[in-house]
């Protein structure tokens, strides 16, 4: 956590008056000194405020503020209490544990599920009203893949550890395309393996992947083989997706 106080006064002047977000370089204005961040800016006519003329000018003022203020994080009502720099906010945000989140079976798997939350609200969820496929597992865990049926896939999403995993395999044509997905910050990431052996006792291949990150990629059931780093296995070879 950032160690200065909020200044709320300066805070209320760098929020933009059409996004609602904190205006960072270029803070743009209106012949009558209303201030616009310069996204806004481009796709509007004429300032919001007073329905002014843009000028070519840029508040440089402002956005040294903008440089050396301390920012709440944007899901402060949903907890969060965490302030930082400007320079710092997009890596917070990024992995929040307060942001809203959908669902991991919408989010990989393309279920039809229009639940979102919180991190601390999905095993709640998933255990509600996915329990046929959500397990509980104290420790690490083994799954037997026996059904390779072309077009039918599974998932299914593993609480242990206090952590969250989501597994997702699937065929399409001749391709087999198989991934484990943590659910959490890109800096635990590191943390999880998990490895995939096919085969029998007398011939197999095994293979050791890193766990993939569910909420910094937007995915969908059809891509699950397009997953940097996905395993995929055709005709007997094994091919990482990179």
């Amino acid at each position: 956590m950032f160690g200065r106080q909020l200044d709320w006064e300066l805070l209320e002047e760098l929020e933009c008056p059409v996004c609602l977000e904190y205006m960072a370089s270029p803070i743009k204005m209106c012949e009558n000194g209303h201030n616009i961040c310069g996204g806004c800016k481009e796709r509007l006519a004429e300032c919001p405020s007073c329905r002014g003329t843009f000028i070519n000018v840029r508040n440089i003022a402002l956005e040294k503020f903008a440089t050396s203020a301390v920012y709440p994080c944007k899901n402060k009502e949903a907890g969060c209490e965490e302030t930082f720099a400007l320079e710092n906010r997009g890596n917070h945000l990024a992995e929040c544990l307060f942001r809203r989140n959908g669902c991991p079976f919408r989010k990989i798997s393309g279920v039809d599920c229009p639940w979102n939350g919180t991190m601390s609200d999905i095993p709640f969820h998933i255990k509600g009203e996915h329990p046929s496929e959500t397990a509980e597992i104290p420790g690490h865990f083994k799954v037997d893949l026996l059904d390779f049926d072309v077009g039918k896939p599974y998932r299914r999403t593993v609480l242990t550890f206090g952590e969250i995993f989501y597994l997702a395999w699937e065929t399409d044509g001749d391709v087999f395309s198989f991934g484990v997905f943590h659910f959490g910050p890109k800096s635990e990431n590191n943390d999880f393996k998990y490895g995939i052996k096919i085969g029998n006792s007398a011939e197999y291949v095994a293979v050791t992947r890193k766990c993939h990150i569910i909420w910094t990629v937007a995915l969908r059931r059809s891509s699950l083989g397009s997953v940097s780093h996905c395993i995929m296995v055709q005709y007997r070879s094994v091919l990482v997706n990179s």
